[in-house]
């Protein structure tokens, strides 16, 4: 785990905050919020949209039977570490086509994905399709370290929140699920 941890700091001390703080703005000033990623990815995301849920932002996961059609004044925040998942970009491209704006969280900013979106969060460190010289390498399998730092990075934003923006762990708790 401390192998693990080292790794993620360091991939960490090479990200743009400035980046996450446009970002964060873009959120708060939008009504809903489209959110969609495949596999663990998905995963990270699904827990992103949980927490803005809990700060009180209207929240669809793409492809549950819920999930309205997107608008003009929506965003698309996708999570992909390649950039490159047939279906996230037949997604993306639908959006724009609505004239929704995409956010794009992965590590290849020249992928078919980086090329779509309006705003991006670049993690740089490898995804399981990629293994240059540019990025960090990974010890762990796949899009493992783009998954964990995804998570972190979701978190950090929403800590960000509730500190820009007067917002209470208390108010977050009156919005967590009673149904469970």
């Amino acid at each position: 785990m401390e192998v693990i941890m080292k790794e993620l700091e360091r991939s960490i001390s090479l990200m743009n905050v400035g980046e996450s703080e446009q970002i964060l703005q873009v959120l708060y000033n939008t009504k809903r919020i489209f959110l969609a990623g495949s596999g663990r990815s998905g995963l990270a995301i699904r827990a992103f949209a949980n927490r803005l849920l809990h700060l009180g932002k209207t929240v669809y996961i793409v492809g549950d039977i819920t999930t309205p059609s997107i608008q003009a004044e929506d965003i698309l925040f996708i999570g992909s570490g390649s950039g490159e998942t047939a279906g996230l970009i037949v997604n993306a491209k639908k959006a724009k086509q609505s004239g929704a704006k995409v956010i794009l969280n992965t590590t290849n900013s020249q992928s078919t994905l980086g090329k779509l979106a309006d705003y991006m969060l670049l993690i740089n460190v490898d995804n399981k399709e990629t293994d240059t010289d540019l990025m960090e390498s990974s010890i762990q399998p796949m899009g493992s370290a783009f998954e964990q730092l995804s998570l972190l990075l979701y978190d950090a934003i929403v800590l960000e929140w509730v500190a820009n923006f007067n917002e209470t762990y208390d108010d977050m708790k009156l919005r967590h699920a009673n149904l469970e």
